[in-house]
């Protein structure tokens, strides 16, 4: 079901979910409040955080480095690189959400990549590193190697970076495919997106996880 569409349903929804007494996992949960504990707070340069409010079981598991890399490696699955301060992450996430729904796709494995990372800067045409990444992140590259981009300000194309939001489409350790960011029209990650350019991202994520579930066909059909 569309974004637009299914804010139609909001209180319905709440309704439901009362009363029937769905209860989130403790990783649900701890998912739920770190991303909703944000809404309409600032952010440091004075900028308000997108309201997320998630109301329906994500299945998320939260995985550290290296469970990420075996599921890369072998496994089966949905990976979603973000954390809850990242603009674009808020951005991709209630989408997301809404296209594993709308392929009746329950398993979000979840890790939050920041203190992995390296810092580089260029400084007189070199660059230097700030901080060394740790091992994990460095073979994350390596896999990740053909879909990400550069590390922005370097001026080397060579030398690449997992930038917020990644997200990760593996099938059998095979990637079908990897989604960077949220969609190429939007220039600022606080504003909000039009319902087409919502329904343009979430056809693209739903692509994504028939692959994931090994269909080319959706629950609507081909």
């Amino acid at each position: 079901m569309k974004r637009g569409l299914k804010l139609l349903f909001v209180f319905a929804t709440l309704f439901v979910l009362v009363g029937c007494g769905i209860t989130f996992t403790d990783e649900e949960l701890k998912f739920k409040e770190e991303y909703e504990s944000l809404n309409g707070q600032k952010t440091e340069s004075g900028q308000t955080y997108k309201p997320i409010f998630i109301e329906e079981k994500t299945g998320v598991q939260y995985k550290d480095a290296s469970e990420i890399i075996d599921i890369i490696k072998k496994g089966t699955g949905v990976i979603y690189l973000g954390f809850p301060e990242c603009p674009w992450c808020r951005t991709v996430l209630p989408v997301l959400l809404d296209a594993m729904d709308e392929e009746e796709y329950r398993t979000l494995y979840y890790f939050d990549a920041r203190e992995i990372r390296d810092t580089k800067h260029l400084e007189n045409g070199t660059v230097v590193t700030d901080k060394e990444g740790t091992k994990e992140y460095y073979e994350m590259i390596e896999l990740l190697k053909n879909y990400l981009g550069p590390y922005e300000g370097l001026e080397d194309s060579s030398i690449k970076r997992i930038y917020f939001p990644t997200i990760i489409f593996v099938k059998d350790g095979k990637i079908k495919g990897v989604h960077i960011g949220t969609i190429e029209s939007q220039e600022d990650p606080y504003k909000a997106l039009t319902e087409q350019e919502e329904d343009i991202l979430e056809d693209t994520l739903e692509s994504y996880i028939r692959q994931v579930n090994g269909s080319i066909c959706g629950k609507n059909g081909c």
